[in-house]
């Protein structure tokens, strides 16, 4: 039975203000690191699967972390606004430099019951999105990958596993459309072609267990051009995925 329309309207409002916050938590730390960005750097953006990654050398390159846990495909959007507005070059609106590549992981919070992935106009909402994220990250990097909507497990509730390749689908023709890479670094946790994962996903059915080799399953799909030679730069530390995970769980169980 679907949820009486002003459920569903507190639901996105809930969702909004906790996202918020959590950006505005982390959006110092996003506006520094990007001002600091050099040409050699790699972006990652999106939600907490793009954040748990961390700081990872991208083939030699040092990447910029400005995802933020819990964002849907608008939240991202609106965020990347944000820092176009804020921290750019205002007579331009470009970094300090344009980035050699950014890695975007979107969908997650999308695909979630209530939302109505099912729904085409809920895909279409999406697309639009995703092409305004887009819009900022070619801008600002000269290469875009772009990851599938990782599968969740059978046990987790709340979102909707035959979304997950629906939304895939919809990454997909937006890289074919605008000339960027499409990869699937979830490949190895899929259980089949559906929606569903086997082993490999944190108890909460979302996030997974394991971060540094998703890294490093996104620096070996994620193939840039070579980096120019000289002195590795300084990374900030990884966070800590289990410490980030109980406070999102503390603001709402299960979001990504």
């Amino acid at each position: 039975m679907r949820a009486p329309w002003f459920e569903t309207a507190a639901r996105h409002w809930r969702h909004g203000r906790l996202v918020g916050r959590y950006w505005d938590a982390r959006s110092p730390a996003i506006r520094a690191a990007l001002r600091a960005a050099t040409p050699d750097s790699v972006l990652l953006a999106g939600n907490s699967h793009a954040e748990y990654i961390g700081n990872p050398d991208l083939g030699g390159r040092p990447s910029i972390n400005i995802a933020v846990g819990g964002s849907t495909a608008a939240d991202c959007a609106r965020h990347l606004a944000v820092l176009h507005g804020t921290v750019l070059h205002r007579a331009d609106r470009h970094l300090p430099v344009r980035c050699a590549a950014s890695v975007l992981i979107i969908g997650t919070n999308d695909i979630m019951g209530w939302r109505h992935p099912e729904q085409a106009r809920s895909a279409d909402r999406f697309s639009v999105k995703v092409r305004r994220i887009l819009g900022f990250l070619e801008a600002w990097s000269t290469q875009i990958f772009v990851a599938a909507v990782p599968p969740v497990g059978a046990w987790a509730t709340g979102r909707d596993p035959a979304a997950v390749a629906v939304f895939s689908d919809r990454l997909a023709a937006l890289c074919a459309e605008r000339g960027h890479s499409f990869f699937d670094p979830f490949a190895a946790l899929r259980a089949g072609t559906g929606g569903l994962a086997g082993s490999g996903l944190y108890r909460d059915g979302v996030h997974l267990a394991d971060y540094t080799r998703l890294a490093a399953e996104v620096a070996r799909l994620a193939v840039i051009d070579p980096a120019p030679s000289g002195p590795p730069g300084i990374r900030p530390a990884a966070p800590n995925p289990a410490a980030n995970l109980r406070v999102l769980r503390a603001a709402w169980v299960g979001r990504p």
